[in-house]
């Protein structure tokens, strides 16, 4: 499994803060970047996806692209969905992917809204396609 990672933008620019909050005020591209670790986190979840779906059809694969929101001040993933027009994938799949995305939590929270776009390549290991079943 393979993954490349896209933000799109962000959402509205909030021109002050409150002395006091608790927020960041990222770049976009540390945006990105802290999203990415974010969603790192799910790796072992996404693998599990990807496993279910290679005990359908050994040589399945395609891309799943995510869309999301990263809600301003409380940093958590929302409205999490497929983009088709993207994705490749079986819905299966993809359904689990969101699954694993959906409710996470960037820390510290941002004062602005994340509206973010997210590719998971999915093949199959070649080697491990090629071994022979164990009995």
């Amino acid at each position: 499994m393979t993954m490349r990672s896209i933000i799109v933008g962000l959402g509205a620019v909030v021109l002050g803060m409150v002395a006091g909050c608790s927020f960041a005020a990222r770049s976009p591209d540390m945006y990105r970047d802290d999203t990415q670790k974010l969603l790192d986190t799910r790796n072992a979840q996404l693998k599990a996806c990807y496993d279910d779906a290679l005990k359908t059809d050994a040589k399945m694969a395609g891309t799943v692209t995510v869309q999301f929101v990263v809600e301003p001040e409380t940093g958590k993933v929302t409205k999490a969905a497929i983009d088709k027009t993207k994705s490749t994938a079986p819905d299966a799949l993809g359904q689990c992917v969101i699954r694993s995305v959906d409710g996470l939590v960037l820390q510290p929270p941002d004062a602005n809204e994340g509206q973010a776009t997210f590719s998971y390549e999915f093949k199959p290991n070649p080697i491990a396609a090629a071994a022979p079943a164990k009995t």
